[in-house]
């Protein structure tokens, strides 16, 4: 295999600039393939699909959870009712006309011509509302003394100044048949402990006032919602000093959480990274005295990750935005065969010597760490998938790339200060197999991690892994205190194909929650059901309506209206609305019809997505009561029971349990590999014992300091596994040359190994200072298993070729 590089190694040295219009070529034709691929954003692309969670997944995914901003209007000592409801006013004025465009709608203002609209609605699709018990207490109201005293207080309502839709009610319905039917929508409507004041949803001591937000965007779309949650803060600030003696606001919501992690990571990231480059380029510079190493050290990781997404263009639609971020750290592993190269090189090696090294170790290293990373694609998860492909292409297209390229651009001068040996040159060439003392720390340490290994938890809690600032947080606290948020809160969705199938199995959810309800069973819920029905329910209640006010009953009623009407001046064609309402032919209402109620967001119960529907109702209560919530509707065809927390719990609980099999598979096939490149057992175990022991230390560490895994640290993992398998093989073959040639060339194996370690440390492990947690939690595994690498193939590998290949013969 070396003989194919060094032919083409000097062919092209002959011809420089065809290797330069084949490099432009080639890497024009990638950026352009590269370029046209689409990226998704959708972060539960990360969690495992099967067969047993799809239909799961697909009602999580087509559901609309609350993904509300809620404003929290707070009066101070000095406020009053009318400055909350001020402040609301301007603040809804402000975001309709400045942000308009970022929301669908703003809840928590009910004006009285909504009202209106609503009774309205509700009177003129009246049997659609009207339950059993309505039904026994009409059957009282239409009876003839019932009637002359409803008839009675009618009129005294009319002659008093009450309000006009009162008045107006009276006219249509003097039997307050609407009035009945709309107490029943409270089951989409005001939390307990709050109530309508001033056309507002105040808290019932008038201190605070809420207004829930619809953001145009979902919360995955920060780049579109930065200017959004700017907006709303800019409005919060100016309003706070217009009102600043008497009321001020909070925001609560996904969205302004969403775009407070983007941020906070964008920042991280630009301070860490933009440093730990600037020191890299400089020791890079200094180490190889050359002040273009930098683009010759990274154009190999360049090139192997244009090829990796072209590739995937090729392959996949659309691609995980969330597994190629996470590519771009892993493509530190790229790195490694440059910095080899470039180590090789630096030490005078001519171009035969150079690719008879190198070669074997790069390519065997690639291989190894390819396949290792192809093994994500036994894991049901999308990202991890295109993770897998991605990484798997990058480190291959980069090493074949290396050995090409590198050779052609860089070359050492032949003076002595070009060869002056560095500080890492003297901790390369220090013999740490020989020390005692480091050799007994690192068994302490692996005998140790044999206790902790098993203290590692996985974080299944994804919510933790949010940067939340300080407002949001005590936001948060005020709405989990106002709304009783402490109680427990599910989710039970039907869904079908169908939007009617659906809606028929909601019917029977709301008819059996109302009863747990009445059982106290659990404390409330929060249906749409209360207002839309399947149509098969819609005729069920028309043809109930039809058979209660049958034409006697009608003819009776209007009878004693009218009778009663005349000692009180009404006239005789006073009621002829409510008449006509009696006998009016009514039919099952289409969907559209209930989104002319501005009142209600029917949009915020019922999805439909590619042609799949779900209908949602929230249901709130104590957490000895869950379980059997969860039981009673089990085996409820076309029905789940959606716990967020539990189903993040349970889902990335099988990301774990995938990762842990991951591992074993991976392990494998580096085994097998390493037999076929080495055909050699000893020299195989030589190479593999310090990748178990790497990943041991690593995990037991973490143990021992109890830091947990989560889903973002424990892919990171794929990467400290894929270095440690490089510094072994790289130790290994390192070995190998020196005993073949008798030269200590040792130490500059073990040169390139400190510069990948020193690059890991300063691009990833330089997050540690990072306020977000993830990058935080990414960080620290990445240092501690780095270092445990370095550690374990500077000490133990050199001891175990001694003992499985030299037998014992010192090593120079």
């Amino acid at each position: 295999m070396d003989n194919i590089f060094i032919s083409l190694c000097h062919f092209f040295y002959k011809k420089k600039v065809l290797f330069a219009i084949i490099i432009a070529v080639f890497s024009l034709v990638l950026i352009a393939v590269a370029s046209q691929i689409t990226f998704e954003e959708d972060i539960s692309k990360l969690i495992p699909e099967n067969s047993e969670n799809k239909q799961l997944q697909k009602v999580l995914q087509t559901a609309h959870f609350s993904d509300k901003i809620v404003v929290i209007v707070n009066r101070k000592d000095n406020g009053t009712l009318n400055d909350l409801t001020q402040y609301a006013e301007a603040f809804i004025d402000s975001v309709n006309l400045n942000l308009s465009e970022y929301t669908k709608a703003i809840q928590g203002q009910v004006g009285d011509d909504t009202i209106f609209e609503t009774l309205n609605f509700v009177y003129e699709n009246a049997p659609l509302f009207l339950t059993d018990s309505d039904y026994k207490i009409l059957e009282n109201r239409r009876q003839k003394d019932s009637i002359l005293k409803r008839t009675e207080a009618n009129y005294k309502t009319l002659i008093s100044p009450s309000g006009l839709i009162a008045k107006q009610t009276i006219v249509k319905d003097p039997l307050g048949i609407s009035l009945l039917a709309v107490k029943h929508l409270q089951k989409l409507g005001i939390h307990k402990d709050f109530q309508l004041k001033n056309g507002f949803i105040v808290s019932k001591n008038e201190s605070h006032l809420l207004l829930f937000i619809t953001p145009q965007y979902g919360s995955s779309e920060t780049n579109k919602n930065v200017a959004f949650a700017n907006g709303l803060y800019n409005i919060q600030d100016e309003l706070n000093i217009s009102f600043s003696d008497t009321v001020s606001s909070e925001y609560f919501g996904g969205t302004l959480i969403a775009v407070a992690n983007a941020q906070q990571i964008k920042k991280d990231i630009q301070l860490t990274i933009s440093i730990a480059l600037t020191v890299l380029m400089i020791l890079f510079i200094v180490f190889y005295k050359k002040l273009s190493i930098p683009l010759i050290l990274f154009t190999p990781t360049l090139f192997g990750g244009l090829l990796s997404v072209a590739i995937l263009f090729l392959i996949r639609e659309t691609i995980s935005a969330i597994s190629l971020g996470i590519g771009a750290i892993l493509l530190g592993v790229t790195l490694d065969y440059s910095l080899h190269i470039l180590t090789h090189i630096r030490n005078k090696e001519d171009t035969t010597a150079l690719y008879k090294s190198v070669t074997k170790p790069i390519l065997m290293s690639s291989l190894t760490t390819a396949l290792a990373f192809l093994c994500l694609l036994f894991i049901d998860s999308q990202a991890l998938q295109d993770l897998g492909i991605f990484a798997a292409i990058s480190v291959l297209g980069a090493s074949v790339f290396a050995l090409i390229f590198i050779p052609q651009v860089y070359t050492v001068k032949n003076n002595a200060s070009a060869h002056r040996k560095t500080f890492i040159d003297a901790v390369a060439s220090y013999p740490f197999h020989r020390n005692t003392f480091i050799i007994g720390a690192v068994i302490l340490l692996c005998i140790t991690s044999l206790f902790t290994y098993n203290n590692v938890q996985f974080n299944q809690d994804i919510s933790k892994l949010n940067y939340m600032p300080p407002a949001i947080k005590n936001a948060e606290n005020r709405l989990e205190k106002l709304t009783n948020a402490a109680s427990k809160s599910l989710y039970i969705v039907t869904y079908s194909d169908t939007l009617q199938v659906a809606l028929e199995a909601n019917d029977n959810i709301v008819k059996r929650l109302t009863t747990l309800e009445q059982q106290q069973q659990i404390s409330s819920f929060n249906s749409v059901g209360a207002l839309v029905y399947s149509e098969k329910k819609q005729r069920e209640k028309i043809n109930q309506w039809q058979a209660f006010w049958s034409p006697e009953h009608v003819g009776f009623t209007k009878q004693q209206l009218i009778t009663s009407g005349t000692q009180f001046g009404f006239k005789p064609e006073t009621f002829n609305a409510f008449y006509q309402l009696l006998e009016k032919s009514f039919t099952p209402l289409e969907l559209n019809d209930y989104r002319t109620l501005n009142t209600i967001s029917i949009d915020d119960f019922i999805a439909s997505e590619n042609g799949f529907n779900a209908v949602s109702s929230l249901v709130t209560l104590e957490d000895n009561q869950v379980a059997r919530l969860k039981t009673s509707f089990k085996n409820t065809p076309n029905t789940l029971v959606i716990d967020r927390q539990a189903i993040n719990e349970t889902l990335l609980g099988n990301l774990k349990n995938d990762f842990n099999q991951l591992i074993i598979y991976s392990f494998a096939v580096v085994v097998v590999l390493l037999l076929l490149f080495y055909r050699n057992v000893k020299l195989t175990l030589v190479t593999c014992i310090p990748i178990m022991l790497t990943w041991c230390i690593t995990i037991g560490i973490m143990g021992l300091f109890s830091i947990e895994f989560n889903i973002f640290n424990i892919i990171i993992s794929t990467f400290i596994f894929g270095l440690g398998i490089d510094y072994s093989i790289f130790i290994t073959n390192g070995l190998l040359q020196q005993q073949k040639t008798g030269i200590n060339t040792l130490p500059m194996y073990k040169t390139s190994v400190i510069l990948s370690v020193i690059t890991t440390i300063f691009g990833v492990g330089v997050l540690v200072f990072a306020k977000h947690p993830a990058l935080y939690s990414i960080s620290i595994v990445t240092i501690i298993g780095i270092t445990s690498a370095l550690v374990v193939a500077f000490t133990i590998q050199p001891i175990l070729f001694n003992v499985f290949i030299l037998k014992k013969r010192s090593l120079n």
